[in-house]
């Protein structure tokens, strides 16, 4: 007698097209494409020794690495539990992936600062919001770096400014690039703008630069900015974490 969890997922990322168990964070989740019936979903069973809550927290850092190796949307539509065999989740949306061979041989990363990035990056790469998207790869550089102005000799400074100054020249993202280069032309201080101008403006609505959401003009030009800090982000957890993109890994 099982008591499964079953969770309907919405998302592009890579997805088998046959039902599929894998092992991932000390539990088997089953995996189930999408009919014209129901969603993609993955199930659990309880009965395994996990808790729901335990549960539902595995199947988030699952679609966390997909969203980091296939670079999209993936988000938990959530369920229930309680069914002695796993239960179809009825049709929610239309994005799904597929693909007929799936060799995921993944592990649930061990280091906690590295489970928050690809939780902010599935984040951002999901929410429906240009501004909140933006803030959630700014938070990933949050983790590197203090958010905080301090005056050293005299000198007041921000570190995760200077550090997004340091990294900006080392960008090779053609968008982020092109994007770089029209601010830099208008004699924009880049990394000053990224933090104020939107970091902030996006952050606060009391003083200073408030980024409107219904503003077309701020959503427009934060749409073109957030592929530079996107970028950023990508670079840190690639290069300073040394997370692959790839499922097999």
């Amino acid at each position: 007698m099982g008591n499964w969890l079953n969770v309907g997922v919405s998302g592009k990322a890579i997805w088998p097209t046959d039902e599929t168990s894998i092992q991932f964070g000390g539990c088997i989740l089953l995996l189930r494409p999408a009919t014209p019936i129901s969603s993609q979903s993955i199930h659990i069973d309880l009965d395994s020794g996990v808790s729901e809550e335990d549960a539902l927290t595995i199947i988030n850092r699952f679609l966390s690495v997909l969203s980091w190796c296939d670079d999209q949307p993936m988000e938990n539509k959530y369920g229930w539990s309680g069914n002695p065999v796993p239960v179809s989740v009825p049709k929610d949306s239309s994005q799904t992936g597929s693909s007929i061979a799936f060799p995921f041989y993944r592990e649930l990363e061990t280091e906690p600062k590295v489970r928050l990035a690809l939780a902010l990056y599935r984040e951002g790469r999901t929410i429906n919001s240009v501004p909140f998207a933006f803030l959630s790869y700014f938070k990933i550089l949050n983790i590197f770096w203090e958010d905080k102005f301090r005056t050293v000799n005299g000198v007041r400074a921000n570190q995760i400014v200077e550090q997004i100054r340091a990294i900006i020249p080392h960008v090779t993202e053609s968008i982020a690039m092109d994007r770089i280069r029209n601010l830099q032309s208008a004699h924009v201080d880049v990394a000053k703008y990224l933090y104020e101008s939107c970091r902030c403006a996006i952050a606060h609505a009391h003083a200073g630069a408030v980024a409107d959401p219904d503003e077309i003009r701020d959503i427009r030009r934060l749409s073109a900015d957030i592929w530079v800090i996107k970028a950023i982000a990508e670079d840190l957890i690639a290069k300073q974490f040394k997370i692959s993109r790839s499922i097999i890994q």
